[in-house]
């Protein structure tokens, strides 16, 4: 969908008047369980209005900065996944794979700084390479969730690791109702991208035992869906001098000045079309056992579990970035000296290389959360303490079937369509046969990375009963032990029948077949889509390629038997400077963090010392960690060879993290004010602080992790204005900064090794002040004064404006200075619903403005996103008091998400579709 200017910020500000985000949402600024002595009694809401009047009850009465988003009903949440549930919530933007919301950003802050907690256990990132702590929420079912929460202001008793915030999954517990409840849903998903119906089945039920002081919750879920996606992709663009073979020396050259006209021109580099394909079979159980023999006694044990496993079976058409050479009399170049039709032909010195490339294979995600505690109050004291162990665990069985055309006649690329995505033409070829191919790999990379945490809290709460001031003092000390591991194997068998012939190297090994061998291996084994390429969303044009080759098992399978060999990744490698095997070393580590922490804070309350009452909580937080990296270097030695060397590093820091949180009841119940004021941090990816040094000695060059990086730091700051205007209604404009003192970026400089001098890259940190600022607004409104049936509408709405300063990241190509990464200066939520006894239906649009995705993609350029909206829907029917029917869609319009380098070079067109939701509820 094309977005139009009533985007602009004046009529965004507007809009928030008016409109909010999603059902069940509101800006909870919930009070932190360090601020009560005794938990409030747990009520069960039903319906959007109750669902949104009992969160906003929460927001007046709290001290943090807190938004909230509560299922509506049991087993019934206003979003279908948790990720698309957050980007509902002011100040909070996604990452998406395949459509589904996948990781999440507060506050400007990368999806790697926000700490996910699921019940206040750690949940462990599940990032294929752990290059990032981001947590994915694709797998932990929406049935299970009772309340999730996006914690903006920290208090001392609150787990460190969250410069950007911190996302709390809450889920149902036994003690939520005292009756017994049941509660089923069976509902099919459509895809129309992937033209499938899929099943999701999910039960809860809880129950009281021993004279309700014993309470059991079990719960599960299991869905098999198709999640398909397709990209149109200009992997980069690039600008090449060759002045031996220019449009002055010759009809075809390699040189980029297409046009003679003395600049150089900007041409596609590795253009490919993408259908990324994924059958993922997700499992997840849940189970909660509470003891309560008394008021003054809890104890409980609980697990959360969640598995999902992904047949991947991806297809890719692509040329290779260094291909052919450029046919200058059938090329045009477009806006900003950027080709916009490109002709490549074959030479014997630059032959096109056309490759048809299947990723097959599977992966595998597990996370688990469970943890051991109670709680104990003796008089004005109240105790509690847990033990937890957390784990991430992914397996990566990525297996590759690639077919190479080499000598390509001739490649024409396209982008004169309206939305700059590549059209491929390949004259004299089929691409839907075997034709030309003249090399088959067969890839098989199996790659494993563990995270998991086991740690252990006790915490005081002492709340005097005659103090004027203090309410409560709490202090606390924790242990956390954290190993992160990476494994990687790789291998691959290559067919060839070309000239040249390619050589033996690394993790490939070469074997010469027969032209027409490798062309049967294709014609008999593999097949061609039958879905075409892009048939959801907007490509800009028509026609063009849109099936081709598509390699199956077979073909990988009658790859390795035409190789005479078996595949094997734990084999001898016979190649040089492979020490003999197939494992990557440099993939290979261990990064093991043991944290101690210790807190104090005090809550107080002044009601008549100021014209106003005054209330908060303010104290701070006391960490130390100790590092330990292990695995191996690479070192090259004066003649050539290779070696990994296995080596230790040790690391650590000290962090002092102050906090004050302060409310102000203006006019009680009805205006209050808030301001807060935090240190946070967050600590590096766990492949930072990996050895996985590599030095040359022919150019005396390098790269390392550094296990010495201290964790990214910031002070943030929030100002705000909230008036409740009735029971179910209220507005609120909040200020915020954050200012980032420390972060993490990549460095080159000189460094000493075994007495040689090397210039290292390497992650280190960087002190240079960045300031993030802005402003969120919302507003909540329920039209009950209106005359039935109008007085079950109601309106949500919020919008979010910041900006950055002080991030040194330039464009490579203008000099400008670059945005925050994953920064969107605007974005906001609207929805407007409906609700009576009978039924419910909600319309709700979320939109962001555009934002850096990295400073450096490829050649060191800056690759962005552009503005980003969907369009969603749900229709809730009540059949009788047990059962309901609904229907919902997400993503109804199509959009399609686009990348770019600068305007006119567009890298990424990526479409996966609208999902439909249709299904039956029981609850007893």
């Amino acid at each position: 969908m094309n977005n139009v200017r009533w985007r602009s910020h004046a009529s965004v500000a507007a809009l928030v008047m008016a409109m909010c985000s999603a059902s069940g949402i509101v800006q909870a600024q919930e009070v932190s369980a360090s601020t009560a002595a005794a938990e409030p009694e747990v009520v069960v809401v039903r319906g959007i209005r109750s669902s949104l009047r009992s969160s906003m009850n929460v927001k007046r009465d709290a001290v943090q900065v807190v938004d909230a988003i509560t299922a509506e009903d049991i087993g019934q949440f206003p979003d279908k996944n948790l990720g698309e549930a957050l980007q509902r919530v002011t100040g909070v933007q996604i990452s998406r794979q395949d459509g589904e919301g996948r990781g999440v950003s507060i506050r400007g802050g990368d999806p790697n700084q926000t700490r996910v907690e699921v019940n206040g256990s750690t949940a462990m990132s599940l990032t294929v390479g752990a290059g990032d702590r981001a947590v994915d929420f694709r797998d932990l079912p929406v049935e299970f969730i009772s309340r999730l929460e996006v914690v903006k202001s920290a208090t001392p008793d609150m787990s460190e690791g969250g410069v950007g915030g911190t996302v709390r999954i809450v889920t149902r517990r036994p003690f939520d109702s005292r009756k017994p409840f049941f509660a089923a849903s069976a509902q099919g998903v459509y895809s129309n991208i992937a033209e499938s119906w899929d099943p999701k089945l999910a039960i809860i039920g809880s129950r009281l035992f021993a004279g309700d002081t014993l309470g059991v919750l079990v719960s599960a879920t299991y869905e098999d869906r198709h999640l398909f996606s397709n990209n149109a992709r200009t992997t980069g663009w690039i600008r090449r001098t060759d002045a031996a073979r220019s449009r002055a020396t010759g009809a075809t050259g390699r040189d980029s000045d297409l046009n003679s006209d003395g600049v150089k021109d900007w041409i596609p580099e590795i253009p490919r079309l993408i259908m990324d394909r994924r059958d993922t079979k997700r499992a997840a159980l849940s189970s909660v056992v509470e003891w309560r023999p008394n008021d003054y006694l809890n104890l409980f044990a609980e697990l959360t579990y969640a598995r999902a496993k992904e047949e991947v079976y991806s297809q890719f058409l692509q040329l290779s970035g260094s291909s052919g050479e450029i046919d200058y009399a059938n090329s045009r170049v477009g806006a900003d000296n950027t080709a916009s039709h490109v002709e490549l032909v074959s030479t014997s010195a630059f032959p096109i290389d056309l490759t048809y490339r299947n990723i097959l294979g599977s992966l595998t995600r597990t996370q688990y959360t469970s943890a051991i505690g109670g709680k104990w109050t003796v008089g004005e004291w109240l105790f509690d303490g847990r033990v937890s162990y957390s784990k991430g665990d992914v397996h990566n069985d990525e297996i590759n079937s690639t077919a190479v055309v080499f000598g390509v006649p001739r490649a024409v690329i396209d982008y004169t369509g309206s939305q700059g995505s590549p059209q491929f033409s390949f004259p004299g070829l089929d691409v839907k046969t075997g034709q030309g191919v003249n090399q088959l790999d067969a890839v098989y990379n199996p790659r494993d990375n563990v995270a998991d945490e086991l740690a252990a809290r006790f915490n005081a709460t002492w709340t005097p009963s005659d103090s004027l001031w203090i309410t409560s003092v709490k202090f606390g000390v924790s242990r956390t032990e954290v190993s992160n591991e990476s494994l990687l194997y790789q291998r691959t068998i290559r067919l060839a029948n070309r000239t040249p012939m390619p050589t033996s190297s690394g993790a490939a090994v070469v074997y010469s077949v027969p032209a027409a061998t490798l062309q049967s291996i294709v014609n008999v084994n593999s097949r061609v889509n039958d879905i075409p390429f892009f048939k959801t969303g907007d490509l800009g044009y028509s026609g063009g390629v849109r099936q081709w080759v598509d390699n199956t098992y077979a073909t990988y399978w009658a790859t390795i038997a035409a190789s005479g060999t078996t595949m094997d990744v734990r084999a001898t490698n016979p190649n040089a400077n492979t020490m003999g095997s197939y494992q990557a070393f440099l993939d290979t580590w261990t990064v093991e963090e043991n944290t101690n922490a210790a807190y104090v804070q005090l809550g107080f309350r002044f009601d008549n010392d100021f014209p106003f009452p005054v209330d908060g909580v303010i104290g701070g937080r006391l960490i130390d960690t100790d590092t330990k990296s292990s695995g191996y270097n690479r070192v090259q030695g004066t003649g050539g060879a290779v070696t990994f060397v296995p080596g230790v590093r040790e690391g650590g820091y000290s962090e002092f993290l102050p906090s004050f949180n302060m409310r102000m009841k203006f006019v009680p119940n009805k205006w209050v004010g808030r301001f807060t004021a935090s240190k946070v941090m967050s600590r590096p990816a766990p492949s930072q602080l990996a050895l996985r040094r590599s030095t040359d000695i022919v150019g005396l060059t390098g790269s390392r992790g550094n296990p010495d990086l201290l964790p990214f730091s910031a002070a943030q700051f929030d100002l705000g204005l909230e008036h409740y205007l009735n029971a179910d209604s209220f507005w609120s404009v909040t200020l915020f900064r954050k200012d980032i003192s420390r972060f993490i970026v990549n460095q080159s400089s000189p460094e000493v090794i075994d007495g040689t001098t090397y210039n290292i890259t390497r992650p280190v940190n960087d002190n240079s002040p960045v300031k993030i600022t802005g402003v969120e607004a919302g507003i909540q409104y329920a039209f009950d004064f209106l005359p039935a049936p109008f007085n079950g509408l109601g309106i949500l709405a919020n919008v979010t404006v910041q900006e950055d300063k002080g991030y040194k990241g330039t464009n490579a190509i203008t000099g400008e200075a670059l945005p925050y990464p994953g920064l969107s200066k605007t974005s906001y939520n609207g929805s407007l619903y409906y609700e009576n006894d009978k039924l419910s239906a909600r319309l709700s649009y979320n939109w962001r403005d555009k934002w850096l995705i990295t400073p450096t993609g490829r050649g060191n350029l800056p690759e962005f996103n552009k503005a980003y909206g969907s369009l969603d829907a749900a229709f809730n029917y009540n059949v009788t008091p047990n059962w309901t029917v609904f229907v919902e869609g997400v993503n109804l319009t199509d959009e399609v998400r686009v990348e770019y380098n600068a305007d006119a070079r567009i890298i990424g067109n990526e479409t996966f579709g609208s999902r439909i939701f249709m299904g039956v509820r029981f609850k007893n």
